[in-house]
């Protein structure tokens, strides 16, 4: 896995930091200790969560003990589906809609509604406080439309509801930039698959975060509650869908549409379960994340690349998320989403980084080989050659020039691929061979031991090698070069023996050398190895080449 970005470290620390000094907010809840209005003090209190229902309206007090008068204003918080007044000492200090006993005479209130409270209404001593709620737009299957009542400093509650707000919406806007920058390296640089489907990933999650943080920023009347529950358990169903789909497209495994089906079948019955939204959302989410684990444990097994990577990330993610699920959106998913998402963006824009540095180090080869093709030595000699050859023999001079055309053209084909089949380099190398063998009048020839079928090379490996023997050998009584194969664990390695002749003065300057080591990494990277050496104890002395190759997954 490549080193993450600072940008993303110090985003990433925040996430986990903010939301935990968020939560450490003093506050007093008011939710226990309430009876009917009109009833004695010796009746029974219950807790709101019990008392209000939705479709009823309710007339509750309860009395309230101020131990010293607070020094700045606090504010009463009251989230519930319902509309409300509220009386402290009989006086109406807020409201929030119109209660009312019917449907149609109810104005919805918003769902959070807070009331400020003055040091000297909160003064040292008892107090009453009254509520009228109704819930007549409550949906009839909530158990409870109360979701808190409390008292909190509202210095404190401003502070801690920055910093919980803070983190999610960062890492909102970081996504939603990040699935800008896929879509367009996808509709502008180059159409990869898993580049598209991560975007859309990044987008899907930012939209959740930005739905989920709608309440807490914008607010709402309380019937708008339950399409947002939806909203965000759609956006859940689609994100815990899209992430193994990317790994899926990321790792190009086959059968995924047998896969992708049984996936979606285990999402959709973890969010058909009979549960409350958030408790559906996670089991949704802890699925994707689980089918995500099992496709990079899979990857791994099959040794592709970054499967490791994958696999630490997606096991972190699910352990994360197992620790601090609790509170889905705000938690534990703009939690994990951190974790995973930027992680996998700062690999994939590596990622992105290597492949063009590949591409220009390909494109700089693609050159050295077609300059190598055009040299101007091996034309001169050549052409002399043919003129040769063409008073003495027409016959032989035309077969020369075939070869030679050939070999032009198999090179300039070559040329446009990072790496050809080996048999199609024994066929360049043959036809150099039969060239050379004219032009020295004596019979040049490879022998191959062993079996070239499945094997990829660079293209003008081999050939550079005979060209650099040539180059520094004069074979009066022609050459044999042998190519032996062999397979070792998971690699190939070549063996390239090439005859010793007789010493020739050489002008060159190693780029032979130098292209063959080059165009091997930009291939392989560090998994090739080339060496070189003298093998003065072989029955015909000469230098032995050996190519270590890994073996295609």
């Amino acid at each position: 896995m490549p080193a993450m970005p600072s940008c993303f470290r110090y985003l990433l620390l925040c996430c986990l930091a903010l939301p935990s000094f968020a939560m450490g907010m003093d506050r007093l809840s008011l939710a226990e200790g309430w009876r009917a209005c009109g009833t004695t003090s010796t009746t029974p209190a219950a807790s709101l969560y019990q008392l209000l229902k939705p479709g009823l309206l309710l007339c509750v007090e309860r009395d309230l003990t101020v131990a010293a008068t607070p020094s700045s204003t606090q504010l009463l918080v009251l989230s519930a589906l319902a509309s409300s007044e509220v009386w402290l000492d009989d006086i109406l200090i807020g409201s929030n809609g119109q209660p009312a006993r019917q449907a149609s005479g109810e104005r919805a209130g918003d769902i959070d509604f807070a009331i400020h409270l003055t040091p000297r209404q909160l003064a040292m001593g008892r107090h009453h406080l009254r509520l009228l709620l109704s819930t007549q737009q409550a949906p009839a299957r909530l158990a409870s439309p109360l979701y808190a009542l409390y008292l909190v400093d509202r210095q404190g509650y401003r502070a801690a509801l920055a910093w919980y707000r803070l983190p999610p919406l960062l890492l909102a806007g970081a996504l939603g930039a990040v699935a800008l920058l896929f879509l367009a390296l996808t509709a502008l640089y180059q159409r990869q698959r898993h580049w598209a489907m991560f975007a859309a990933l990044c987008l899907v999650a930012a939209l959740l975060l930005v739905v989920e943080l709608w309440r807490s920023v914008a607010g709402y009347a309380y019937p708008m509650h339950l399409p947002r529950l939806y909203a965000v358990s759609a956006l859940t169903w689609l994100f815990s869908a899209l992430l193994p789909l990317y790994f899926y497209t990321a790792y190009r495994l086959p059968r995924w549409p047998l896969a992708a089906a049984v996936l979606l079948a285990g999402i959709a019955l973890a969010g058909a379960l009979p549960a409350h939204f958030d408790s559906r959302c996670w089991s949704m989410f802890l699925t994707g994340l689980a089918a995500s684990l099992a496709l990079n444990l899979g990857a791994l097994w099959r040794r592709l690349p970054g499967s490791l990577g994958g696999t630490l990330i997606a096991l972190a993610s699910c352990a994360l998320f197992l620790l601090t699920g609790s509170q889905f959106a705000e938690g534990g998913f703009a939690l994990v989403v951190c974790f995973m998402l930027l992680p996998l963006c700062a690999q994939l824009l590596a990622q992105l980084l290597r492949e063009r540095s590949k591409a220009a180090r390909a494109q700089q080869l693609e050159n050295q080989l077609l300059r190598k093709s055009m040299q101007p030595h091996f034309l001169m000699n050549s052409l002399s050659l043919i003129s040769e050859l063409n008073a003495q023999s027409p016959q032989a001079a035309e077969t020369f020039i075939e070869a030679l055309g050939a070999e032009l053209r198999m090179l300039n084909e070559f040329a446009q691929q990072p790496s050809i089949a080996l048999t199609q380099e024994l066929a360049l190398c043959e036809n150099y061979l039969s060239i050379m063998g004219t032009r020295l009048q004596q019979q040049c020839s490879l022998q191959l031991n062993g079996e070239a079928a499945g094997i990829t090379v660079p293209p003008a490996t081999l050939l550079t090698a005979l060209e650099n023997a040539f180059s520094h050998n004069r074979y009066r009584h022609g050459a044999v070069f042998i190519l032996s194969i062999a397979q070792r664990a998971q690699t190939h390695v070549l063996t390239l023996l090439l005859p010793e002749g007789e010493a020739r003065p050489h002008a060159g300057s190693g780029v032979g050398e130098q292209y063959i080591r080059a165009s091997l990494h930009a291939v392989f990277g560090d998994a090739a190895r080339y060496e070189r050496e003298y093998a003065s104890e072989q029955q015909q002395a000469g230098w032995r080449l050996t190519f270590t190759l890994p073996a295609a997954p």
